[in-house]
């Protein structure tokens, strides 16, 4: 039997967001507050001071009506090891999913001293997984070319 607040028989479904189209800014500012990445510390991760502060300025950008796609392509971080830091992967799948959710397209992940071409094969991640964020070396690694 059918309520008054049910559509008429025959009316399809109200259609779920499609991939392609934009999420709402507030909705993203949200998951990008209530995201947790898994801490990491004998192999490396992102530093997680730089991340929490990038992610601050990026949920401001959300809240202002500000596009979050350029930010987030273009963010790096610097790596750290022996010390607690962010599971690479985690932060790199956050911001495709707002970069995607955004209407924009993520970029492959290129290590700052990788001569290669982004995308190239053997390049950055494991083949198959895109990210956008460009790691950043530290003053050791680049000292000891790690």
């Amino acid at each position: 039997m059918a309520t008054p607040a049910d559509p008429p028989p025959g009316t399809p479904p109200p259609e779920p967001a499609s991939p392609g189209s934009p999420a709402e800014p507030a909705e993203l500012a949200r998951l990008v507050e209530t995201s947790r990445f898994t801490p990491v510390r004998l192999r490396s991760g992102y530093d997680m001071g730089q991340v929490d502060d990038f992610l601050a300025d990026l949920v401001q950008t959300l809240r202002s009506g500000g596009d979050p796609v350029a930010p987030a392509t273009a963010a790096r971080f610097a790596t750290v090891r022996l010390r607690e830091g962010y599971e690479t992967a985690d932060v790199d799948a956050l911001l495709d999913e707002v970069v995607v959710r955004s209407g924009g397209t993520p970029r492959v992940r290129r290590d700052a001293d990788d001569p290669r071409p982004a995308g190239g094969p053997g390049h950055g991640a494991p083949a198959g997984t895109v990210s956008i964020v460009q790691e950043q070396k530290g003053l050791l690694a680049r000292l000891f070319h790690r």
